[in-house]
């Protein structure tokens, strides 16, 4: 392997891939624009839907049946528009109200409260008369032992106190961890997609890989060049995305309570620690670095190997694009929360990977399931480049018609 044939070649290539629009759309404005947007845009439009939905619930006629007079003077107190109704779950199922309260005989009375799931006020109707409600029946019951001369307290003998052992730090592992290793593998995928299919099925339709074929490099240098700048690829559209999903997520606007969000049912300030506190030291950035590159070479050099076959552009996208889905799905699973890794599932590729960078973020990694990640890892990129360059020697591959 010559240095300086290899040099020549990598900055063949690169060049190459800086003139692409399509690389430099997949490997720069995705991670640095379409990112930020696509995040922000969320963080903004879920507090205004829930804040909108509270607004649209407190004007909402509610359903009712009621024989209680009790039940309804609470509701009609709480400003809730009543409308009697004959049947109540057919008046939600019709809109004409946005949720129902019906009383049942019995001994208690049985309360069933109608709602539309999928619509957000009905909802939010719903949880609101649950409140009052609840808030009833709690008041009715201190009258009762107050009546009886027995303290309020007898309803709380103890207090139950949920307390978390895992640190900020380490929630905040388990949050990107479950995003980290999905994105991660994703856009090694799609950022080194269109700079294998621009240097390999893209060269074939232009009519430039005979000029390569026909320099001093030997085959062997011109695969390595090659596959060098594909991983150049997609360890920049790694970096780009990394730093700014950190950005994005810790900039994020979080509803807090009273803007649409319940306090008791959604712990903000917990989430805003969370999201402040990225755990990407040094040392984690190392080992996500150690066990991400032999996977980016195992990728580049499988896609490089596919995309040979392919006669032109279009496709080699038809190629490639199934491949797309068979890396994300084990990169998802190796993303969710509560599996248990073990070295049987870190031969697994790509999962392997997510389910290490899970496992560092959270400080939860072994050293067992770490060398043999990378053992397996390194097995891979090393079979799938002598695929690739075996592939690039072959006539038949190269010269496809």
């Amino acid at each position: 392997m010559r240095f300086t044939i290899l040099k020549a070649i990598f900055k063949k290539e690169l060049l190459d891939v800086l003139r692409d629009r399509r690389a430099l759309i997949s490997m720069v404005v995705v991670p640095l624009v379409v990112f930020p947007l696509l995040i922000g845009g969320i963080a903004r439009l879920i507090p205004a839907m829930q804040t909108r939905a509270e607004e649209e619930a407190s004007g909402l006629n509610v359903s009712v049946r009621i024989s209680t007079p009790a039940i309804r003077e609470g509701l009609e107190k709480a400003g809730l528009r009543l409308v009697d109704s004959e049947n109540v779950k057919a008046a939600v199922q019709s809109k004409s109200a946005g949720a129902g309260v019906e009383e049942f005989a019995g001994s208690p009375p049985r309360i069933s409260v109608y709602v539309d799931a999928s619509n957000e006020s009905s909802s939010a109707a719903g949880t609101r008369i649950r409140e009052i409600l609840t808030e009833l029946r709690d008041r009715e019951i201190r009258d009762h032992l107050r009546g009886a001369g027995i303290n309020e307290d007898v309803l709380t003998p103890f207090v139950i106190a949920r307390v978390n052992v895992a640190g900020e730090r380490k929630m905040a592992g388990a949050l990107y961890g479950s995003l980290l290793g999905y994105l991660l593998v994703l856009l090694m995928c799609t950022g080194g997609m269109y700079t294998v299919l621009d240097m390999t099925a893209g060269e074939k339709e232009r009519k430039t890989l005979e000029a390569l074929l026909a320099s001093p490099a030997r085959r062997s240098e011109i695969v390595m060049g090659k596959i060098l700048v594909a991983i150049t690829s997609i360890l920049a559209t790694a970096v780009l995305t990394l730093g700014s999903m950190a950005y994005t997520l810790k900039n994020a606007p979080i509803p807090g309570p009273g803007a649409g969000v319940n306090a008791a049912d959604a712990p903000v300030e917990n989430l805003r620690q969370r999201l402040g506190t990225i755990p990407l030291d040094a040392s984690n950035v190392g080992l996500i670095a150690l066990i991400f590159i032999p996977l980016a070479i195992f990728a580049a050099s499988l896609m490089f190997a596919i995309s040979l076959k392919a006669r032109s552009f279009k496709e080699g996208q038809t190629y490639l694009t199934p491949l797309v889905f068979v890396v994300i799905f084990p990169a998802l699973l190796g993303g969710l929360p509560g599996l248990k890794i073990t070295p049987a599932l870190c031969l697994i590729p790509f999962f392997n990977a997510s389910q290490m960078i899970h496992g560092i973020l959270t400080g939860e990694a072994s050293s067992a399931n770490f060398l043999v990640t990378m053992a397996a890892n390194l097995a891979y990129s090393a079979i799938a480049f002598q695929l690739a360059t075996r592939m690039f020697n072959d006539e038949k591959v190269l010269f496809r018609s």
